[in-house]
């Protein structure tokens, strides 16, 4: 159906200007009629009934009751404000306060002590039922339908009712689809300054992304605004309460939980301790007062504290707090939990800015008292749900908010639909109620009359990128990149430049496997002290952890250090290092504190051994230079196959997520051992340590995955002795076995010698030709039967699969010709911007450490 006409505030006031009183449910409402008020009047021209009923623009009872309850009776905080909630909904809908008790599913205890308490309390619920107007009043009623059963009693035997809707219809107006949230914001702050601030209004879900933004965005810009966030989003509230938390959060409290109390008395910890217990680190004891204020005194005492500490006042929490009872006790966790459950139930006043943009939330009412008004996101959060209660007709209840929502949409004499069609990549729901004012079916805003401002957000952020700010780096290409730095080019170049601005702070992950790590260069280098001290050094590596991880895991995690180095000596005992020079590496530059603790030197010259190679662009640490052609890294993460590894690695196309080390550390080996195969084994020493602690049997090959390098070509490796067997190891029905085995190796061999296979999907015509003509050379040395044709095609895909878990020579020229280019796009990122994306479907964000940085709308 077409949207119906809504009547004007104006329209509203001009229709009532004759009556002493006007009521409506709608409280903005009753304050926009008497600010229209154009002859001397003794009270209030327009009110809602229970304001009118206590002479408040807007009752805020609730609390009060509900303090009343918690105090004067036994419910616990919970059992209070539910069976408040539901006793003022069934009264305010039915006017009869007992009414609630008919339905025997209500009838409860708790519903009954709400009920005796509210009878005699006072309130403006029982205010309104003792209420009445004088008889001579001229009383007009606006929008009679919205008004609850309670509010009726209030009106007189006669009275004038005025209808909210003319009787006509209007059309919805054009929406204006942007890209994005932050390109919404930034269209709308275009058109404020702090002179137009008292003509304008914003309407907007509360719940979502376009409050915040919203409201820092007026912040930057000095304009000033009315409403925006509530008592629990006061920034001094949220950081008492999340103090509050960290204080009984024990021994698992991280220096990132104290960052905000720390900013504002001017402490300063490096980021990179964020994931340090608190109790590890020295320079807190701002900290220390407050904690030993809440736990040894009582509330008071740590809203004190604070307030010395932040240069503040949290008067209004400490009233809140002592009408609540709670400010002069012993605070425990439980009474946090209460005043956090408290908190986030009932609105608390707060003391607001009555000039400037007025904000309002698009669910909460039906008018806007502003000459302009722009509505942001109109998504599925500006509909009501019915409460699931007997006492509310679900129909009647939508029809109501359906009203309210066509009146919202036509207020001001200017209004302005600011919508996204997609967020992250989903389409964005628009409200359920437009599906009532358009005679066609549509799911998105772009099907309905819309003007597009943008045309995507990768398009926009590849054309337009994140500009680094100017730094002594030169736009040069570096003459060398880490195996990381490629993986996150790869990903998001952003995400690098943020990876050099700031410091990412030390977690357990990484403690950990820096100290087993470093228990592994010990173990070279002192393998008979290591054995002899195993458990000494097993507490050492705990004692280094301590600062990551919870007393209660403590024992948990000694025991993974314990298999962790119980694995890399199995490792090292059955792959002993060969003593060899390798020229292409220097001394290690790294400390082993782990060493420091035991008194043992990390001396080993085959452990952390750096490589610094401008000719491949590529620079890195080797965790063990095993032999003169195998490298080890040990890995405490999860374990991957190396075919696995190898796609990672993929160039063309890109894999989402990018891995690089491989190719790199392999590529600088080549330089060192040119012409012969290397081998680089990942160990992985945690992913069988539930099962080593079990006790079950775990052969140490398990724990490692190799990935090699061949010095050849693919038609090469085709011949190789190693590849024949492989492609014939199967039962001897299998066509490949039939066809082959009688062929022979030296057969084999001198037919790929003499023809330079391709690899898949490199020259298909000239491999398809080979092939065919590997299939007739069979056969003529054998005979002509159905499954040598089969044989050989699958023997030659089979070649193609174990080329896909190794290296050839060509794989790794490919390999540092990417390196080249991305050394060159750094180069020009560092002059022109880093962008999100690099590819069309854009980064993998779950491999992007710095999420909340790189913005991508």
């Amino acid at each position: 159906m077409p949207l119906r006409e809504a009547t004007s505030i104006d329209g509203l006031g001009e229709l009532t200007q004759d009556a002493d009183l006007t009521l409506t449910a709608d409280p903005p409402l009753a304050l926009a009629l008497d600010r229209r008020v154009k002859r001397p009047q003794l009270g209030r021209v327009g009110a809602t009934p229970r304001g009118y009923a206590v002479n408040e623009f807007t009752p805020m009872d609730r609390r009060k009751l509900f303090e009343q309850l918690v105090t004067e009776t036994e419910l616990t905080w919970k059992q209070a404000h539910r069976a408040l909630d539901r006793t003022l909904s069934c009264w305010d809908q039915t006017g009869t306060l007992d009414s609630i008790r008919t339905h025997d599913e209500f009838d409860t205890p708790a519903i009954r002590t709400a009920v005796e308490t509210l009878r005699d309390g006072d309130s403006s619920y029982h205010a309104l039922t003792e209420r009445s107007l004088p008889a001579d009043q001229d009383v007009a009623v606006i929008n009679e339908a919205a008004l609850s059963s309670l509010d009726r009693r209030l009106l007189p035997d006669e009275y004038d009712t005025v209808e909210p809707f003319t009787g006509d219809t209007t059309s919805v107006p054009e929406f204006h689809v942007f890209p994005s949230a932050t390109a919404i914001v930034d269209a709308l702050l275009a058109q404020l300054d702090a002179h137009s601030a008292e003509s304008v209004g914003i309407v907007l879900d509360e719940s979502t992304v376009f409050s915040p933004l919203v409201e820092s965005a007026l912040e930057t810009a000095e304009i000033p605004y009315q409403g925006g966030p509530g008592f629990v989003d006061d920034d001094s509230v949220r950081t008492f309460l999340r103090l509050c938390d960290a204080v009984f959060a024990g021994s698992d409290l991280r220096v990132a939980d104290l960052r905000p109390l720390l900013a504002r008395v001017g402490v300063t910890i490096e980021r990179r301790a964020d994931q340090r217990r608190v109790d590890r680190v020295d320079g807190l004891d701002v900290f220390d007062d407050f904690r030993t204020a809440l736990t040894d005194g009582t509330l008071r005492d740590a809203i004190g504290v604070y307030e010395r500490l932040a240069g503040t006042e949290l008067g209004p929490l400490r009233e809140e707090c002592a009408s609540l009872g709670l400010l002069d006790e012993a605070f425990t966790s439980a009474h946090l939990d209460r005043l956090q459950y408290y908190l986030a139930s009932f609105d608390v006043p707060v003391d607001r800015e009555s000039e400037g943009v007025l904000l309002t939330d698009g669910a909460s009412t039906a008018y806007i008292d502003r000459p302009v008004v722009f509505y942001l996101g109109l998504g599925d959060g500006w509909a009501k749900t019915p409460p699931d209660v007997p006492w509310i007709d679900s129909v009647e209840y939508i029809q109501r908010d359906l009203d309210r929502f066509e009146i919202l949409l036509q207020n001001g004499h200017e209004q302005h639909f600011l919508v996204q069609d997609t967020r992250a990549g989903a389409e964005v729901t628009p409200c359920v109620y437009f599906r009532e004012l358009f005679e066609r079916p549509f799911d998105r805003f772009t099907e309905l009359p819309h003007t597009d401002h943008g045309d995507g957000v990768t398009r926009d952020r590849i054309e337009t990128p994140f500009v680094a700010p100017s730094s002594d780096e030169t736009a040069n290409s570096p003459a060398t990149v880490s195996q990381s730095t490629l993986s996150r080019l790869a990903n998001c170049p952003r995400e690098e430049f943020f990876h050099r601005l700031v410091d990412s702070p030390t977690t357990i992950p990484m403690a950990r496997g820096t100290v087993v790590h470093e228990a592994a260069e010990l173990y070279v280098a002192h393998p008979d002290a290591i054995r002899a001290r195993f458990e000494d050094v097993v507490d050492a590596m705990l004692a280094q952890l301590q600062a990551y991880t919870a007393t209660a895991r403590e024992p948990v995690e000694r025991t993974q250090l314990a298999l962790a180095l119980e694995t890399v000596m199995a490792y090292l005992d059955a792959n002993p290092p060969v003593e060899t020079t390798h020229e292409a590496y220097s001394d290690r530059t790294q400390s082993n504190e782990l060493g420091d603790r035991l008194g043992l030197a990390a001396e080993s010259p085959l452990t952390e051994r750096w490589f610094d190679a401008p000719e491949i662009g590529l620079h890195g640490f080797v965790d063990l230079l095993q032999s003169a052609t195998t490298m080890v890294d040990y890995k405490t993460g999860s374990q991957s196959r190396a075919s696995r590894l190898r796609k990672q690695a993929s160039l063309s196309p890109l894999d989402e997520s990018p891995n690089f080390q491989a190719a790199a550390y392999l590529s600088q080996q080549r330089r060192d051992r040119p012409g012969e195969p290397l081998e680089i084994r990942f160990v992985h020493v945690l992913e069988y340590a539930d099962q080593l602690a079990r006790g079950d049997d775990i052969s140490v090959d398990e724990l490692v995955t190799t990935v090699e390098y061949l010095p050849c070509t693919f038609g090469e490796f085709a011949a190789r002795r190693e590849t024949f067997e492989a492609v014939t190891d199967y039962a001897d029905s299998n066509d490949r076995v039939k066809a082959l085995e009688p062929l022979g190796y030296e057969a084999y061999r001198a037919f790929f010698e003499d023809h330079d296979l391709p690899r898949a999907g490199v020259a298909p015509d000239r491999r398809e030709a080979i092939i065919e003509t590997f299939i007739d050379y069979t056969k003529e040395l054998f005979k002509d039967t159905k499954y040598v044709e089969q044989g050989c095609r699958a023997a030659v895909e089979d070649i193609d699969g174990l080329v896909g878990e190794r290296y050839l020579a060509s794989d790794l020229d490919a390999f540092e010709e990417f390196v080249a280019t991305q050394r060159e796009r750094l180069g020009r990122y560092r002059e022109e911007g880093f962008p999100v994306r690099v590819r069309d479907e854009g980064p993998n964000w779950d491999r992007v450490d710095t999420r909340d940085l790189v913005i991508d709308e």
